[in-house]
């Protein structure tokens, strides 16, 4: 009988767990390969959750050092059959660089999956040439249309649609006395995202005004609204720390979610979805993961194409039209789901994609 081929991944931190986790722990339940992850432990003390979901889960990855992850990676990239990724090794810039050009020296097949909605190299130019992949299997979320352009000759046959598979797994989060008194002071929330921190000239200095000034327009029209304001990943960059400030003094019913400080520190997306009622976000991501807690997500109008039935925001007018899907969700908000697909389905498809890759090779 021949010995099960062996999946290795390496989750070094929350974009890492978040997007292939699920996809690891259905891989496992299913039987058909052996899978092996190592898990960065320091992520297990920032996100103190993580341990029981991975029990709760029934796949509990390996604990790595940073030089274990980052060093000495070797023996175990030598005895795994392929390596899963959420960065194709051509275009990894990360610190984690020598593990992608290991693979390389061993010839070992990588599958890549998806991460994000609007993601370079997926479905926008990350390079003026056309882009390859040194990945054998690219898992995307939905069918090639324009993005079919992106890519060098052969790369679009190596690509597999699975749906949407970023899924939460971390247990609902306990909110402190002043979270929970501040929830029952504004029992309608609204989460509002940005991501200032990406460049490529999507957002300018005019764009981080405007997106202060219509919050200030939406407490005006609004002044029972509570707003939870979340960064990328809650990150604090210098170009908006300015306006994050200046609102957080001025204005009881908006809280910031920082991943360092104040009141909602160390919350996920999840998290400040858990706390609020509806979200308003640039094309990202986060609009997925609204969409699939139940809840109304709409997108600033950026001229962007991804999500073009979702209502698209433009002025506090728009927010007060949107807030009413608070009560009577709009069907553009299921449609989505239709797009990317059940979770459950996706899992499944994911997995049978890597399976039949592995396996294959042992005929």
């Amino acid at each position: 009988m021949n010995k099960k081929p062996q999946l290795l991944t390496y989750l070094n931190g929350m974009p890492d767990i978040e997007s292939m986790y699920p996809v690891l722990a259905r891989l496992h339940a299913r039987g058909k390969i052996n899978v092996r992850a190592f898990v960065y432990s320091k992520q297990l003390r920032k996100e103190t959750r993580l341990s029981e979901a991975f029990q709760t889960y029934g796949f509990v990855p390996e604990l790595g050092s940073k030089l274990s992850m980052k060093f000495f990676f070797q023996k175990a990239m030598r005895e795994a059959d392929a390596v899963l990724s959420i960065s194709d090794p051509l275009w990894d810039s990360t610190t984690r660089k020598r593990r992608a050009n290991y693979l390389f020296k061993l010839n070992k097949p990588c599958i890549f999956l998806q991460h994000g909605a609007y993601q370079l190299g997926v479905n926008g130019r990350l390079t003026k040439g056309d882009m390859n992949y040194y990945s054998e299997k690219l898992l995307f979320w939905e069918p090639l249309a324009e993005n079919r352009d992106l890519f060098a000759d052969g790369v679009t046959d190596r690509t597999e649609i699975v749906g949407f598979t970023k899924q939460n797994i971390l247990p609902m989060r306990k909110w402190s006395a002043e979270v929970e008194a501040w929830k029952a002071k504004y029992p309608r929330r609204l989460l509002v995202c940005q991501s200032f921190r990406w460049g490529h000239g999507r957002f300018t200095k005019d764009s981080i005004k405007q997106f202060y000034d219509l919050i200030e327009d939406i407490i005006a029209r609004d002044p029972d609204i509570g707003i939870v304001i979340r960064s990328h990943r809650g990150k604090t960059r210098k170009n908006h720390k300015y306006h994050d400030n200046r609102l957080e003094k001025k204005y009881p019913n908006i809280l910031f979610s920082r991943y360092y400080s104040g009141l909602l520190a160390k919350a996920t997306i999840h998290d400040a979805l858990d706390l609020c009622h509806a979200m308003v976000s640039p094309t990202s991501t986060t609009v997925l993961d609204c969409a699939y807690s139940g809840k109304p997500a709409a997108v600033f109008d950026e001229g962007l194409k991804f999500f073009p039935d979702l209502p698209q925001i433009n002025d506090a007018q728009d927010v007060e039209s949107f807030l009413k899907q608070i009560d009577a969700p709009g069907p553009e908000q299921g449609a989505l789901i239709k797009r990317f697909g059940q979770f459950e389905e996706n899992l499944d498809r994911a997995s049978a994609a890597i399976e039949n890759l592995l396996l294959s090779k042992q005929t």
